[in-house]
């Protein structure tokens, strides 16, 4: 299999933006798949006649440099590690999503610390089947590559995970879009 690409959520690059600055660069269709607050993973599953998987790039403890991220998950400090989970969406063997996870290392003492052993399983599929998830407001991003995406904080029983997800273009992309009209 080839290389996948992967998204970074801090990077320098990407400047997130709150929803409310997005309908004047961003068509409606586009704004209203990146505003669902459903689950992707469900999503994906049904446009793709069920071909849809997980493929893991990377999982790993790692540092976050950017005081302005760390910021979002509570007060952190610079030491403090988090849980990095990148993957790549594929349905019918094509990249759909580009995702990058970030937990801090202490949500892993409650149900969070399940995300470490997820694998190629969903993350979406774990976080949407439990019943005290709460999903803060959604954040936008342009890439440099060209992609829309999105982040937003889950926290489960006050446990906070970033989830980031770029969409790349394709049939998939306009199959979702379409669903989201």
């Amino acid at each position: 299999m080839e290389p996948f690409e992967t998204i970074e959520i801090d990077d320098d690059n990407l400047n997130w933006i709150e929803p409310d600055s997005l309908s004047s660069v961003l068509g409606p269709a586009m704004q209203s798949l990146l505003s669902d607050r459903g689950s992707l993973t469900q999503q994906l599953i049904e446009v793709s006649n069920c071909s849809f998987r997980v493929h893991m790039i990377q999982q790993a403890w790692r540092s976050v440099l950017r005081q302005s991220l760390r910021k979002l998950f509570g007060p952190v400090a610079t030491s403090h590690k988090f849980w990095s989970r990148k993957s790549v969406l594929l349905c019918d063997r094509q990249p759909v999503v580009l995702a990058h996870s970030l937990m801090p290392a202490h949500a892993v003492k409650s149900e969070l610390g399940q995300v470490l052993d997820l694998g190629e399983q969903p993350l979406g599929d774990f976080l949407f089947s439990q019943d005290s998830l709460k999903r803060d407001a959604f954040q936008f991003a342009h890439s440099n590559r060209g992609y829309w995406g999105r982040r937003s904080i889950f926290h489960l029983n006050s446990k906070p995970i970033m989830v980031a997800e770029f969409f790349l273009p394709g049939e998939m992309l306009d199959r979702l879009i379409r669903r989201t009209r």
